[in-house]
């Protein structure tokens, strides 16, 4: 089973989610869940590689506005973004 790894302010992101909107940390958690238990290319949040220069990492739905960016290998699942949509990561 793989682990997370949170890069860069992606805790503080995940801490505000949990205070401020609990139907979406709800979300992340399934999400995250099922990413460490499976395969983090299927699942729930429509998962999609991403394309040009954020090839190489992958995005899932939280909400209609709300996306996590993240890469993974064998051992770990390393979350980039929490939030807004991936066209403000560039």
């Amino acid at each position: 089973m793989r682990s997370l790894v949170f890069e860069g302010n992606t805790w503080n992101a995940y801490e505000q989610l949990r205070q401020n909107d609990k139907k979406l940390h709800e979300n992340l958690c399934k999400i995250l869940q099922e990413m460490l238990r499976g395969n983090p290319k299927a699942g729930i949040g429509k998962p999609e590689p991403l394309k040009h220069n954020l090839s190489g990492l992958w995005s899932r739905r939280l909400s209609q506005r709300d996306r996590i960016i993240y890469k993974f290998d064998s051992d770990y699942i390393y979350i980039f973004a929490i939030g807004g949509h991936y066209e403000q990561f560039r």
